[in-house]
């Protein structure tokens, strides 16, 4: 097969990084990464990192904050270690397509600057299309993220996101994640770009980026507030006159009751499991089994950090001005049974609404090369459901 050199395009521009050491490569890219949006950054925009939110990296992203240096952590050690061979590995299973090593590549939406996609491996097919190669090592403990509730090899949400995007800047429209899982095999898993999701991806990316811009922080999470206001003032304000406050506090109160009562419910019924387990180290009963084992707590010492607190309690009764029918904790009934309601699933709720704002309309999509024909195709982001999600944003 003949390779197709990679051009700018009217889609996009390539910055190359030609420095010779692959520290230095790297350094080069985190320069350039702060001038935009990228990949990795999609799940936390999108709300699906549960490890950072939108705030923390509008912090990095407008200099406020250095990102976390992390290059030192085992996992990311294992990666970069892994990456290379993964990719010859994937090369060798697809002698019908050409693979390519990106990561000296940086490719720049021409319309939108800020977008930027770092590929891990770029494919070429046998028609001459060009396709996305993301490379992933991840932890067994994670597994679970990479199967649907039938049990099949799917994307994650917080990877599907990354590579919905690779799409959106390149304008290409197939690819593979690849993935070492554990100490399993290797497993790739076929995607086909999905115009609604780029759509929506393409929304939150320029409101981000609008955020970033402007200086203005975004919607900020629980987690935020530490960071955002490290030294509140010392008053306590008094909102009386906000019924939506109150009905906020008073559920809080309900639901913190009910929860103590289903600890102490707990407590008990965890004495007399332990009594039945006596000298031995656990019983079974069917399917469930319980142990109690001895257990040596190493010695640590915690160093005196400083941290906002959150407390609750009830100080008073409410002013029968303000909803006098209602008492701590009570909430209104809308005539349903509420042993009945159930929570709704907030990352579809997310997803969902993410993909609400970006739809707009679009051209159908073109048929893919042959040489993905043959895959099935990876489900649509917004019918994902992550195992660990942050607060959306």
């Amino acid at each position: 097969m003949k390779r197709i050199p990679l051009k700018d395009t009217e889609r996009y521009t390539i910055e190359r990084f030609k420095q010779c050491k692959k520290t230095e490569r790297h350094l080069a890219w985190l320069k350039s990464r702060k001038a935009g949006v990228g990949g990795s950054d999609m799940s936390t925009i999108l709300g699906l990192n549960a490890f950072k939110t939108p705030y923390e990296l509008w912090l990095e992203k407008t200099g406020r904050v250095e990102p976390e240096d992390i290059s030192d952590k085992w996992a990311v050690i294992k990666g970069n270690a892994l990456e290379n061979e993964l990719r010859k590995r994937f090369r060798a299973n697809h002698p019908e397509m050409l693979v390519t090593d990106g990561t000296d590549k940086q490719f720049i939406m021409r319309a939108k600057p800020y977008l930027r996609a770092s590929l891990d491996g770029i494919l070429q097919g046998e028609d001459g299309s060009f396709g996305i190669l993301e490379i992933k090592t991840a932890s067994g403990r994670r597994a679970g993220d990479w199967r649907d509730e039938d049990g099949n090899l799917r994307i994650p949400p917080y990877y599907l996101a990354q590579v919905e995007f690779y799409a959106l800047v390149t304008g290409w429209k197939w690819g593979y994640v690849y993935a070492a899982i554990g100490d399993d095999e290797p497993v790739e898993i076929p995607f086909e770009a999905d115009v609604e999701d780029m759509a929506a991806i393409d929304k939150a990316a320029a409101d981000f980026w609008h955020f970033v811009t402007t200086g203005t922080p975004p919607q900020l999470t629980g987690g935020d507030v530490q960071k955002a206001f490290p030294e509140p003032t010392p008053d306590i304000v008094d909102e009386s006159d906000d019924d939506d406050l109150y009905d906020l506090l008073a559920r809080y109160e309900s639901a913190t009751g009910m929860l103590n009562d289903m600890k102490s419910a707990q407590k008990e019924l965890q004495e007399q499991i332990i009594l039945r387990i006596g000298s031995h180290t656990g019983i079974k009963c069917g399917n469930l089994q319980a142990t109690y084992k001895p257990t040596t707590r190493k010695e640590y010492t915690v160093k005196a950090t400083t941290y906002r607190k959150f407390t609750f309690k009830s100080i008073e009764e409410r002013s029968n001005n303000h909803g006098s029918n209602r008492t701590a904790g009570a909430r209104p009934s809308d005539g349903r049974n509420d042993a009945e309601e159930k929570p709704p699933d907030a990352d579809e709720e997310k997803l969902a609404a993410h993909r609400q704002r970006g739809r707009q309309q679009h051209q159908p999509r073109p048929p893919l090369p042959d040489v993905r024909q043959r895959h099935q195709q990876t489900p649509k982001l917004a019918e994902c459901s992550p195992q660990a999600c942050s607060p959306a944003s």
